[in-house]
């Protein structure tokens, strides 16, 4: 290209610059509205998204209550004769729909895990409070155990998939669920709400006699921190829910004081108080008897004065006298030092 055409030439390219600039800023400004656009649509949908999750929910507890007005028969006791395909029925508190045709719907309660029955869903809990004193559980129930002498006493005579549930809202360590005569997770000892805020959901396996715990309900406040260090207290420390020692296990200590039988140089005596342990849980056991000037252990020494038989049962802790022995023991505090596990 000679000068003349290269100036013409560049002129008219430089020329176009700025209005060229001006429309790629525009493109620029475009991309990013559209993009800012699409981050909102998608936040909208995962919006929406969460809604329409939740409307389900209740479209279904709607449809649930729609077939069971629809189909409704009554209370399962109350019927008699043949019952047929669609039908609902109440039977423990529960609502339940009809599987299959039964010729006689009274040789068939409704049950969990039933052929002919199933139970129309529900998933919702009663909150009830559980104040000092003894409360005694119903099905599909969550109890706040407000004191730490809250003691929630499960039924005597359950139902197979009875659902009782508990959470310890006392500030203490010292609510329990007393287990009536039935066992909580295998175990023929009550349940000790030992974590503050601790929740736990149990359903009843009639085939075991036994109250299952419920994966799921595990809200509790943690732990402390495993102390890496030795530690000088200052203070006295509680532990109240035991304390363990490398093995495994949690133990508790509990002390029992007998007052020791009048002496007689004739005829020997004892007596007793109650120690309240299961005694298969009774670990280790200490005795002494105590005076003003002197301690002393269940046949202590050679002097007679101090003489004494002490000894621990299925239910009490004893002291006994033999006939003129334990002058000095007599009508006096003998404890019973005694470490249970947990």
């Amino acid at each position: 290209m000679d000068e003349a055409t290269f100036n013409v030439t560049a002129e008219n390219f430089t020329t176009q610059m700025e209005p060229w600039g001006g429309d790629v800023k525009a493109v620029a400004e475009s991309a990013k509205t559209n993009a800012e656009y699409s981050n909102q649509r998608a936040n909208d949908s995962n919006t929406s998204a969460e809604t329409a999750a939740a409307r389900l929910v209740d479209v279904q507890t709607a449809a649930n209550g729609a077939f069971a007005a629809a189909n409704y028969k009554g209370e399962w006791s109350t019927l008699t004769g043949a019952l047929n395909v669609p039908a609902t029925v109440t039977h423990l508190g529960r609502l339940w729909y009809l599987k299959l045709n039964l010729a006689n719907v009274t040789t068939q309660a409704p049950a969990l895990g039933s052929t002919y029955w199933g139970e129309v869903s529900r998933n919702d809990f009663t909150v009830l409070p559980c104040p000092a004193g003894t409360t005694l559980a119903a099905d599909r129930c969550m109890y706040r155990m407000s004191s730490g002498s809250s003691v929630l006493q499960l039924p005597a005579s359950p139902f197979h998939g009875m659902v009782v549930a508990a959470v310890n809202a006392s500030g203490t360590l010292t609510p329990y669920i007393q287990r009536n005569g039935k066992t909580i997770g295998g175990d023929a000892e009550d349940y000790l709400m030992n974590q503050l805020g601790w929740q736990i959901m149990l359903q009843f396996d009639s085939a075991t006699n036994d109250w299952v715990r419920i994966n799921g309900v595990t809200a509790y406040t943690a732990a402390q921190p495993a102390i890496g260090s030795s530690n000088a207290w200052t203070a006295p420390q509680s532990f109240n829910a035991g304390a363990s020692f490398g093995d495994g296990k949690v133990l508790l200590r509990k002390v029992v004081a007998v007052t020791a039988p009048a002496f007689s140089a004739s005829a020997g005596g004892g007596s007793a108080a109650s120690h309240g342990l299961t005694y298969s849980k009774i670990r280790a056991l200490s005795i002494i008897a105590a005076g003003a000037s002197f301690t002393a252990m269940p046949e202590y020494g050679t002097n007679p004065t101090l003489k004494y038989s002490a000894y621990l049962d299925a239910t009490t802790c004893n002291v006994y006298l033999a006939a003129n022995q334990g002058q000095d023991i007599a009508g006096r505090q003998v404890y019973f030092s005694i470490e249970y596990e947990a």
